[in-house]
């Protein structure tokens, strides 16, 4: 016979076994390392050791439950399932050791040993903890609790001394009920054999996996989020789509976020049209606020750049670009009602701005959608921006857009002249040869083109009979690649004339000491400027 506190005696012996052979099972209770364990296939069926459990819990010491003192760690010498009868979590269930199985080791008394653990409710129950439990109500000492001590006395001596709590009050009122029992019997439910359940935390995420522990897979956020798994089995799509990682990490909840959503939400694909509504109340009931409670006025008012800028992406999930760009451009009352202002950028007000922008745009830098819609950009680009992919096939300006708009963008031409002059590299320089492509070089005279480039070439059409060996000029005389000269630096299109290379030949004379082409110094500026003072 093993004696209790209060005088109770149990015959208890599974309960001194779990005590007595705990430091063994402490061998294989320990912990195993988290990043091999959260890879371990888990048997949720199976007994409950630590390694079940490091793959979802990093810290499993102390309890969170409210009025409740315990530490794993006081336990370590016991093993797990001596407390836990049946895995932790079933069913959208989690089933937490009950009081009965505290008292197999609390309050027994071990023989010389004393008692195995502490019986005293303080040491458990927090003071603010109310130890009376929530059945017992104010008439529970009549004909409730009579009804429950007949059913079981054995769980009223976990907290009752029968002499004193029981005999003497039957005694006052002349109950004819006799002593009450003064033992406390120390359980352990049979284990029921069960087929295994696994797991993989590995493995990609399906129903299989889920089931187990979460029947109603669609009970989750209410009045949060509406939303079925059937509907998207419907649509054939994979578990994986949504939840690439398993569901459960260490200490987290892996759930998809709203951004995940929209690959497929408001997306519109082709001929097949939009693949999934992105209507918000298709998702979210009436109720839900959608706005974000970081959403504040000074957040409206201009603290949500940084956030803009750093996450585009997030705030389209809501916004179309129309609504950035009324407000950006002034063409609506500010959050805070006043009225409508332009916000225009610091570095748009320097005058490189123009010509910078481009190649910006073009590598995804900065949030020009947030102001400007397609009208604003058509209004200097007549031709379709940005380009098709196979624009480069036949890239002939549009019906009444003349070649001009190219410059809009292509102030250097360097690239343009090497593909489209590859196949003329040692042509004539004659009418003939130019003015199919440059309609503007067939002006007569030449000097009086306004464009320099074409004039300074067109001059030269009519020098055969002007030339040393009898023949017009060809482009690879003066070009060794055609956007760049032998003498010239590379210059900004509408910038003055670099004369280096024109004085190589005017004013120059020639090995035999003759005259190359006239027109020396100011006098072939002359040729063209003539309405100035040089």
């Amino acid at each position: 016979m093993v004696q209790l506190r209060h005088g109770h005696i149990a015959v208890i012996a599974w309960g001194v076994a779990v005590a007595l052979v705990a430091a063994v099972a402490l061998l294989f209770a320990m912990p195993q390392p988290v990043g091999g364990a959260a890879q371990d296939p888990l048997d949720l069926t199976g007994d409950v050791e630590a390694g079940a459990c490091a793959p979802c819990h990093l810290q499993i010491g102390a309890t969170d439950t409210p009025g409740i003192m315990f530490s794993h760690g006081n336990h370590l010498v016991v093993s797990c399932d001596a407390c836990h009868y049946r895995a932790a979590h079933e069913a959208g269930v989690t089933f937490t050791p009950t009081m009965e199985s505290c008292f197999n080791c609390h309050g027994i008394a071990h023989g010389p040993e004393g008692e195995l653990a502490t019986a005293e409710c303080a040491d458990c129950h927090t003071p603010a903890f109310n130890l009376r439990p929530r059945t017992h109500g104010e008439d529970w000492a009549q004909e409730p609790h009579a009804a429950r001590a007949r059913a079981d006395t054995n769980q009223c001596a976990l907290c009752h001394n029968a002499p004193t709590d029981c005999d003497e009050c039957h005694q006052e009122l002349g109950l004819d009920v006799g002593p009450m029992p003064n033992v406390y019997l120390g359980i352990l439910p049979d284990k029921l054999e069960r087929p295994s359940v696994m797991v993989y935390p590995d493995r990609p995420t399906s129903m299989g996996q889920c089931l187990y522990c979460h029947p109603d897979i669609d009970d989750f956020l209410p009045g949060v989020v509406i939303f079925e798994h059937a509907t998207h089995f419907e649509e054939n799509f994979q578990c994986t789509v949504c939840h690439p990682q398993f569901g459960h990490g260490i200490e987290q909840v892996r759930r998809p976020d709203m951004l995940s959503c929209y690959r497929c939400h408001g997306l519109t694909h082709s001929a097949q049209g939009e693949v999934a509504t992105e209507d918000c109340l298709a998702c979210h009931p009436e109720e839900f606020e959608l706005k974000p409670d970081d959403h504040t006025l000074a957040f409206e008012m201009g603290e949500h750049k940084e956030r803009a800028t750093r996450e585009p992406v997030y705030c389209s999930m809501c916004h179309k670009p129309e609504m950035c760009v009324e407000c950006h451009a002034g063409k609506r009352e500010m959050p805070d009602g006043s009225a409508p202002r332009k916000i225009v950028p610091e570095d748009h007000m320097d005058g490189k701005w123009i010509g910078d922008h481009g190649p910006l745009f073009l590598a995804q830098e900065g949030a020009c959608g947030s102001c400007h819609d397609a009208a604003s950009c058509t209004r200097c680009h007549k031709t379709v921006m940005p380009h098709p992919a196979d624009w480069l096939s036949d890239h002939t300006p549009d019906p009444g857009i003349g070649r001009e708009d190219c410059n809009v963008c292509h102030t250097n031409r360097d690239r343009c002249q090497q593909c489209h002059h590859d196949q003329v590299k040692r042509a004539e320089l004659v009418r003939e040869n130019c003015v199919p492509c440059h309609d503007i070089m067939a002006q007569e005279p030449a000097t009086e083109i306004g464009h320099k480039g074409f004039a300074e070439h067109a001059v030269h059409f009519d020098v055969a009979e002007k030339t040393s060996n009898g023949r017009p000029y060809r482009c690879d005389d003066c070009h060794v690649s055609f956007g760049s000269s032998s003498v010239a630096d590379k210059a900004e299109a509408q910038q003055g004339h670099d004369l280096r290379l024109c004085y190589t030949c005017h004013g120059a004379l020639d090995v035999e000491n003759r005259l190359i082409a006239p027109y020396r110094g100011a006098d072939l500026c002359r040729q063209c400027h003539k309405d100035i003072n040089i």
